[in-house]
């Protein structure tokens, strides 16, 4: 048989079981899609359901302000209700309720305070108890609203055996929002079931089915398990994929229901696709399995042809048949020697490489080994910044237990708590801000600031709580910058922390701010303790300390400095320091991107004017 009957047969050797794979490929790829479909609509559900525990979330952290305020201890219920409606202000389908451990209202944000309320107690106080914790309750009708509500409800613990429940209602309509996206289909179904099974939101024919229960199948379905995928047939006679998932902070249900044609139908154009393609392909095989034959066959002829050449005594005339084992037949021992001379250069290539990935190697040996004993210095400390402020406060708390305390000793007890707890605050914000920096999550709330204005306002606060122990300079001149006054006064904060921090007491603190060739540029100088030399270079990573004393007085966790770096970053600016030495001070020095001061209308001006001199 002829070359090209060869390349046939092998075609088809090849492509025969190819296409009965293929094949059997297909019908696992109409599973797969109709899976995948499936997956795309679960991960929708769970995305709804992580926004309704979010809303819970944040509706939680606001009752829990509330319940854990002065205020309520001390029954100023007129500034709670003030505190509350500003909370809910803006917001038309949330309001906050406050009542007595009987389910008492004492008022509601609904109505303006000192409004009689309805005198009404029910067992759902007793689900809301300290032990049991927070409540996310299921449907109801408001007492005052008289409309579809939920709620979260939080027990405020002021004195032993007395409490406050502290809730948040809301409109089922508030949830209703959360519905609302681009990635839902048009015919699609979907709804929100509280813990019994009973309607709060569905995207259609809302108006009649919020506050009706589930159908018993739909309800034993989503009580087997947390999320699931059934098959039923909804009130409008459509039949659906039901998509389920149950939320484990509110025990609610959020199902979404796809039409089983759309499913289907997603899946087989796929599947078509993927036939079509086949075909081609073997079509385009076959083709390319002749031309090649015909070029194999005539290259073989070729090769054929100077063989009989050769033995002729004939020199072979070369000549290019574009088939490279033909080409390397004719003029192969002419190369060998470049083979063999590549192959060399390309030994001495692997061993080069394999040595730089050696000396790689053990670079990153030690620089985990660094690592490793940054992170066991950085448990160490953390062990110790948090132990002493804790011995601290349990010993305060000692003293205030003591029998007939004198009220100085008890404000003494009372001042180191607070003082202690002030040092624990700053080190979890530390710690929170540098976690949300490195994972990206950290946002910029962007104005126009006037960067003297921070520089003036952070060295008050910051001579003050130093009672004069250092000598304070600042200088700073007007200079506007882009960026988060938040950001830029923790920036400013931890630097002048840091200088008061190793700084004795006698010595000197200078600030300056001014502005030169467009940029906003902040100093902050000391006649401190200095930094050592070896530590300059890295004296802005996480985890860097500065010289402490034996005792800890000065201790840290290593945090202030790298966040500064991190947060200058994100503003577009830079950080350095000079330092000449230990016990000779050193420079700390920010520069932004300065921007123009921003206008301001003589109208806005006048109108501003005349509001102050209305105020006054």
């Amino acid at each position: 048989m002829k070359t090209r009957t060869y390349l046939f047969l092998m075609a088809a050797a090849i492509l025969i079981p190819v296409a009965l794979a293929f094949w059997i490929g297909l019908s696992m790829l109409l599973d797969w899609e109709r899976e995948s479909r499936i997956s795309s609509v679960k991960e929708m559900a769970r995305a709804t359901a992580f926004q309704i525990d979010r809303e819970i979330a944040a509706a939680e952290s606001s009752l829990r302000g509330i319940a854990h305020s002065e205020s309520l201890r001390s029954s100023d219920y007129a500034r709670l209700h003030r505190w509350a409606s500003s909370i809910n202000e803006g917001n038309l389908w949330s309001w906050t309720v406050l009542a007595d451990q009987e389910g008492r209202g004492l008022f509601n944000t609904l109505v303006p305070f000192g409004t009689p309320l309805p005198s009404t107690t029910g067992a759902w106080a007793a689900e809301v108890t300290p032990e049991r914790g927070t409540r996310v309750s299921g449907y109801f009708v408001g007492t005052m609203a008289q409309r579809p509500t939920v709620s979260v409800d939080v027990p405020a613990v002021v004195g032993p055996g007395k409490h406050y429940i502290v809730s948040r209602v809301f409109d089922v309509r508030h949830f209703a929002r959360i519905l609302n996206h681009d990635a839902l289909g048009r015919d699609w179904v979907v709804g929100i079931f509280d813990a019994a099974g009973t309607t709060l939101v569905r995207n259609r024919h809302a108006g009649s089915t919020v506050g009706k229960p589930m159908r018993p199948d739909f309800l034993a379905a989503t009580r087997a398990t947390s999320s699931g995928v059934f098959r039923h047939t909804t009130h409008d006679g459509a039949e659906v994929y039901g998509v389920f998932t149950r939320s484990q902070t509110s025990n609610w249900t959020v199902v979404i229901g796809v039409p089983v044609a759309e499913i289907e139908a997603a899946a087989r154009t796929a599947t078509l696709y993927a036939a079509l393609a086949l075909m081609l392909l073997m079509g385009l095989a076959l083709a390319v399995a002749a031309f090649l034959g015909n070029k194999l066959e005539a290259a073989l002829r070729h090769a054929a042809a100077a063989a009989r050449s050769l033995g002729q005594r004939a020199l072979p005339r070369p000549a290019p048949t574009r088939v490279e084992e033909v080409d390397a037949l004719l003029s192969g021992l002419h190369h060998t020697s470049e083979a063999l001379a590549r192959e060399s250069s390309v030994r001495q290539a692997l061993q080069n490489e394999r040595e730089q990935l050696l000396l790689s190697e053990q670079h990153a040996r030690k620089l985990a080994e660094g690592q490793s004993r940054a992170k066991d210095n950085f448990l160490a400390m953390l062990g110790h910044e948090l132990r002493n402020p804790l011995a601290a406060i349990s010993g305060a708390m000692a003293v205030l237990d003591m029998p007939a305390i004198k009220p100085e000793v008890a404000a003494n007890a009372r001042e180191i708590s607070r003082r202690q707890m002030r040092h624990l605050t700053r080190i979890v914000d530390d710690l929170l801000d540098v976690q949300r920096i490195l994972s990206g999550k950290i946002v910029l709330q962007h104005t126009r600031v006037d960067l003297a204005d921070i520089l003036r306002s952070c060295c008050a606060a910051k001579a003050l709580v130093d009672a004069g122990n250092h000598q304070w300079s600042v200088e700073v001149e007007e200079v506007w910058v882009e960026g988060d006054r938040t950001r830029l006064e923790q920036i400013i904060d931890n630097l002048l922390h840091n200088a008061i921090k190793y700084t004795p007491a006698g010595g000197r603190i200078a600030v300056r701010g001014y502005r030169v060739a467009g940029r906003a540029v902040v100093e902050v100088s000391d006649t401190g303790v200095g930094i050592a030399p070896e530590l300059l270079p890295v004296i802005f990573d996480v985890l860097v300390q500065g010289p402490t004393s034996i005792d800890r007085a000065q201790g840290g966790l290593g945090l202030g400095l790298a966040l500064v770096k991190q947060l200058a970053s994100l503003h577009g600016g830079t950080v350095h320091v000079q330092s000449e030495g230990q016990g000779r001070g050193s420079t700390f020095t920010v520069s932004f991107p300065a921007c123009p001061a921003p206008e301001v209308s003589a109208p806005a001006a006048d109108a501003g004017g005349e509001a102050a001199a209305s105020a006054a």
